[in-house]
């Protein structure tokens, strides 16, 4: 049995996650933005019988830390691909994963190939890298290290350069920009990166930046220096797209206030995994000792409660109804029980006609239609309940 105490001392940082059972032998293996946060999912809240026969079966966990979710995210393949975990296996059918191909070609192609489809390759040693188990992550992750280490990927070889050749995101060597041996050095780098080798290849870069420096080739050192800022500041920001939010947003919880001038005044909480409604999570609160209408103050109450509910688990993110007061009252009521949850907060006008975003912490991932359907559910179940609440009232008279 995996202790909370360990999953506590977790890093909340980048990497991959390994579950082992007690023979040793690795059974699933996970990437995460946040290792606790993604982690502690597994053992609190609503679980699907996968999970649950997951975390019966393991019995020790190890983490591997990682600089960022691009790195992360090729960890997570190259241990599913050495340790063929028998969880990874079941969690998707074969249509699922995505493999990267470099091609075998004078100037190599990168391409995206699904395992059901590698045997239309007609390469005898197709050189592969993965699986993926996520195909929005992969195909982002390749859009981030394009600036930094730049690759041809159309089908045939055009006679103009292409959108990626404007851009500096190909060296168009179909205008022969670039040579057959630069290239192909270029699309090392990159194989070096997907075998998760990326401090190697700023050391190389940075040895080669001085030499071109050395000899006057300033403009060769420059496009250097851009390729190895890109390579070390890595955006995390969208490796993750709304297909892969059970990554980062395991547990999102939703809340609202619904009263007239006061009058039964109540709270909804709904939970969101993995992207899908849990209705069986859903908590209902009614306001106590408020005689007037303040849904700031109201709102801050409910939190207040529910977190004193540890056994709900912990949400990876709250989303809000309101503007700048709510969230700055929530962060208040968080900050004091020492949660430190990102937060959303959406103003929706005197009509409900707005969508007026607000963010509180690191919100890596803002995928607005995942905020929005929270939000509206929270506002449905919170004016159920008021209207309940009402009923009853009207039928006491």
């Amino acid at each position: 049995m995996i202790s909370k105490e360990k999953i506590k001392d977790l890093p909340t940082l980048p990497g991959v996650y390994i579950f082992r059972n007690k023979a040793g032998v690795v059974v699933y293996v996970g990437k995460a933005i946040n290792l606790r946060n993604r982690v502690s999912s597994y053992f609190t809240g609503v679980q699907h019988l996968k999970t649950k026969q997951l975390v019966k079966e393991a019995t020790s966990l190890s983490v591997k830390q990682t600089e960022s979710a691009v790195e992360a995210l090729i960890l997570e393949a190259n241990l599913i691909k050495k340790h063929q975990p028998v969880y990874n296996i079941r969690e998707k059918d074969d249509k699922s994963y995505l493999y990267v191909w470099i091609s075998r070609e004078k100037f190599p192609r990168v391409s995206l190939v699904r395992a059901t489809d590698l045997h239309k390759i007609s390469e005898a040693r197709p050189r592969l890298f993965g699986p993926y188990t996520s195909s929005g992550s992969i195909k982002t992750a390749l859009e981030i290290l394009r600036p930094a280490l730049p690759y041809r990927s159309c089908r045939q070889m055009p006679k103009k350069a292409c959108l990626y050749g404007y851009l500096k995101l190909c060296d168009a060597p179909c205008e022969e920009r670039i040579s057959v041996a630069r290239y192909r050095e270029q699309v090392g780098e990159l194989i070096a990166f997907l075998q998760g080798k990326r401090k190697s290849i700023i050391r190389k870069m940075k040895k080669q930046m001085a030499e071109m420096a050395a000899r006057q080739n300033y403009e060769r050192a420059t496009i250097l220096r851009d390729r190895i800022k890109a390579l070390t500041h890595i955006n995390d920001v969208a490796i993750l797209k709304k297909n892969d939010i059970e990554t980062i947003y395991t547990r999102v919880e939703g809340y609202d206030i619904s009263n007239i001038a006061g009058a039964n005044a109540t709270g909804s909480m709904v939970v969101f995994i993995n992207g899908e409604s849990e209705k069986s999570e859903y908590r209902k609160f009614k306001i106590k000792n408020f005689a007037g209408a303040d849904d700031t103050a109201m709102l801050a109450q409910v939190l207040a409660r529910r977190l004193r509910r540890k056994e709900w688990g912990v949400p990876d993110l709250i989303v809000i109804d309101g503007g700048a007061g709510q969230l700055r009252a929530v962060s208040l009521v968080l900050g004091k029980a020492g949660w430190h949850i990102p937060l959303v907060a959406i103003a929706k006008g005197a009509k409900r006609k707005n969508n007026d975003f607000r963010f509180y912490g690191r919100v890596v991932e803002r995928n607005l239609t995942l905020f929005k359907q929270v939000r509206d559910e929270a506002h449905r179940f919170a004016i159920g309940y008021y209207r309940k609440l009402h009923r009853g009232q009207l039928m006491r008279k």
